[in-house]
């Protein structure tokens, strides 16, 4: 039943990325919108969470702002599917025109030196753009950490587009060691940190004013390897182009120890809500970003 529900799946998807890489760019994202609003209504139990986590990560907002809030992140889950569909079409040139980037020459100069260097974001605006149009910009592969999806067929597919213009992707599972290897190798990384760490064994940072079980892997990472962090969003603007904007993340007054992971974690958590609190539409807010309290024993770090 699965596999039949997996190759259906992914007919749909091949079948709406035709439609998608013959539309122009602009009615391209309103298809995308349209597609947004189709998945709001397939999955019921999907809105209630989505609808329940705005009112825990944005209490001060009144129905009418959440139900905006609501509408807005499933329009820009649809026009990010719209636009990886579109993929195939789509060549350097143009995804340099549609994504521009600022505060890329300090990661320019580590790629040009053989340096390490760490890229977080999230599922913000059209991330995937913007993992692409950073490794095309550097002239150099991005090793991005992802999470593989149920659907197998579908995860070769949107993969494949994926690593188009040259960026690597590695798996979840497998990620731990692939890290190490590229900075050490001077390599850069991608991750995307806003998904829900290990409750037992990650710190529980406040994020969005809940406590919030946090990958530490990039903190840890990046103080080992002496990597600088580089956070950012691709942010969607009005003319339906996108910026993303690297800031680095401050870490030289941070030492090498538990104290220093937990201080440089929730420094990057930070930036993202601030990113969040700016447009809170475009982020994904379907994920279960908030499960459970911190269990007994664990690190639990206050704004």
């Amino acid at each position: 039943m699965k596999d039949f529900a997996d190759r259906l799946a992914t007919g749909a998807f091949l079948a709406l990325g035709a439609v998608s890489r013959v539309l122009p760019w602009r009615a391209r994202q309103r298809f995308g919108g349209l597609i947004g609003t189709v998945l709001k209504g397939l999955s019921s139990s999907r809105k209630e969470v989505t609808r329940s986590n705005i009112a825990l990560g944005l209490p001060g907002f009144d129905e009418a702002a959440r139900q905006a809030v609501l509408n807005e992140s499933y329009e820009n889950l649809g026009i990010v599917l719209a636009e990886l569909l579109a993929i195939p079409s789509i060549d350097r040139q143009e995804l340099d025109r549609m994504v521009e980037i600022r505060g890329l020459e300090p990661i320019s100069e580590r790629c040009r030196n053989g340096q390490p260097t760490i890229l977080l974001t999230a599922h913000y605006g059209n991330w995937e753009y913007g993992a692409m149009a950073a490794g095309i910009k550097l002239n150099a592969p991005v090793n991005i950490v992802y999470h593989p999806q149920s659907n197998a067929m579908a995860d070769r597919i949107l993969n494949g587009y994926r690593m188009k213009f040259g960026n690597v992707l590695i798996p979840m599972g497998r990620a731990a060691r692939a890290m190490v290897r590229l900075l050490t190798e001077g390599s850069v990384i991608g991750i995307i940190v806003d998904q829900h760490g290990v409750p037992e064994k990650d710190p529980w940072i406040t994020f969005m004013g809940r406590p919030t079980p946090t990958y530490e892997a990039p903190a840890s990472l990046a103080l080992r390897f002496g990597a600088p962090i580089f956070y950012s969003c691709c942010e969607r603007r009005d003319d339906g182009t996108y910026l993303v904007d690297f800031i680095e993340v401050p870490m030289a007054d941070l030492q090498n120890d538990r104290a220093g992971v937990l201080e440089l974690t929730r420094r990057h958590v930070e930036l993202l809500e601030q990113t969040i609190r700016r447009r809170p539409g475009l982020w994904s807010w379907q994920h279960r970003r908030w499960r459970g309290q911190p269990p007994s024993g664990a690190t639990v770090v206050a704004d």
